[in-house]
């Protein structure tokens, strides 16, 4: 997570500068008042894509020994906007992701104690489907702005979390339906007169979600959770790339 932090705001301090020294006409004049950094009747289209990957072999841990496997973790996330008015717009979006771990082995060795895992794997499926509602602020000229979502989200999630080394393969699947509401902060920078980047940040959420669970394809069980948060929040960090007309 440090990481991506760390590659946005790197990001970010390149490109502002950059994009300041460029000839960027975006046929608005400063006589605007208010200045238009999107005009009714354009659209925007664009979004993010991530991926994490390791491969671990015979590494340790604290008092976690041999550990040997692999992990990854993919999210897509294209997003759509049509602008309703000067600076403001109603848009759709759809996101995925899908994070796997093979555990192929692990010891806890501790007082006497030996733990050891073998041929586990936790595989997660999640998307969202969300409308949202966007209110642009620009800054000076138009071509460095903030923006501000309101987002209602709804969708899906699967996982499997498996035990491969015995004979019959034995394990928990899951199914269940996910919500959310937030609302999202986010600031951009136009490249070019269509070409912009941005990030934004998550402010308030409101989540639940509800879950039923098959262990063994025997027992059935379920599980329904429930979160709010109201401050920025920084696993909600997103970088994207988008394209306006």
């Amino acid at each position: 997570m440090s990481k991506r932090i760390l590659l946005v705001w790197a990001a970010l301090m390149l490109a502002f500068p950059l994009a300041a020294q460029m000839n960027c006409d975006r046929g608005y004049v400063l006589q605007d008042n208010p200045v238009k950094m999107v005009r009714k009747g354009g659209w925007m289209l664009g979004g993010s894509v991530g991926f994490t990957g390791s491969t671990s072999d015979n590494r340790q841990f604290l008092i976690v020994n041999g550990i040997s496997g692999r992990l990854y973790d993919i999210d897509v996330s294209p997003r759509f906007c049509y602008m309703i008015g000067d600076n403001m717009g109603i848009g759709c979006a759809f996101s995925y992701r899908r994070n796997f771990f093979n555990a192929a082995s692990a010891g806890l060795s501790m007082d006497g104690l030996d733990l050891n895992v073998k041929n586990y794997y936790l595989d997660n499926h999640s998307y969202l489907f969300s409308g949202f509602y966007r209110y642009y602020i620009p800054f000076g000229s138009g071509r460095f702005g903030a923006y501000v979502d309101a987002e209602l989200s709804l969708g899906g999630r699967q996982h499997r979390m498996m035990d491969n080394h015995a004979v019959d393969e034995k394990g928990t699947y899951g199914v269940g339906f996910q919500g959310a509401v937030g609302a999202y902060a986010g600031v951009l920078a136009f490249f070019t007169s269509h070409f912009a980047m941005d990030v934004r940040v998550g402010l308030l959420s409101l989540n639940y979600s509800t879950e039923k669970q098959t262990h063994n394809q025997v027992a059935t069980g379920t599980d329904h959770a429930y979160s709010g948060h109201f401050m920025i929040d920084l696993l909600a960090l997103r970088f994207g790339l988008y394209y306006y007309l």
